[in-house]
């Protein structure tokens, strides 16, 4: 069960902010004309067992660079004052790598989908960003106004849900 609202309490990057000031809206920016890469990360909840489920909104008007997914926690990372921040990009890599804890399970440090083609990137950040063809890909409404995923601890699954109906398994 739920026991906190989820919000997202850390802004990583100059081109994420706050929509209308709601910490459980955000929307991409641009500053002075450029789109820079950006999170808005959801910090304040951590989850180590169990299933967790997120919807998303949206607009079909999505620019081709937004993803929505999980990562790992990055404690302090909002007050870092990037420009811009992907975790898939190499520079950060050997930084990401510095907040492994004796908690961390797995190999897979985030995940995450882009919302205007579907494809799915990770990593472990101890090598290259991988790309995976996930089974439902296929199925993606690039146009979509509501996602939602599923995050099963248990099974270290991330699936997704587009009009009520599972896609399949990032």
């Amino acid at each position: 069960m739920l026991r906190s609202r989820l919000t997202f309490d850390q802004l990583v990057g100059r081109g994420v902010e706050y929509r209308g000031g709601d910490k459980t809206a955000v929307q991409g920016v641009k500053v002075d004309g450029i789109c820079y890469c950006s999170q808005a990360i959801c910090g304040n909840h951590i989850m180590r067992a169990g299933k967790h489920w997120t919807t998303f909104t949206g607009s079909f008007r999505f620019d081709h660079n937004q993803t929505v997914g999980v990562i790992r926690p990055l404690p302090g990372w909002e007050k870092r004052g990037l420009d811009k921040f992907s975790p898939g990009l190499s520079v950060f890599r050997q930084d990401l790598q510095q907040e492994r804890t004796g908690k961390w399970g797995g190999d897979v440090h985030y995940c995450h989908i882009y919302t205007r083609i579907g494809a799915c990137k990770w990593s472990d950040w101890e090598g290259q960003e991988n790309d995976t063809h996930w089974e439902g890909r296929d199925d993606f409404d690039r146009d979509w106004t509501t996602l939602g995923m599923l995050l099963d601890l248990g099974n270290g699954t991330l699936s997704v849900y587009q009009s009520g109906r599972r896609l399949g398994t990032l």
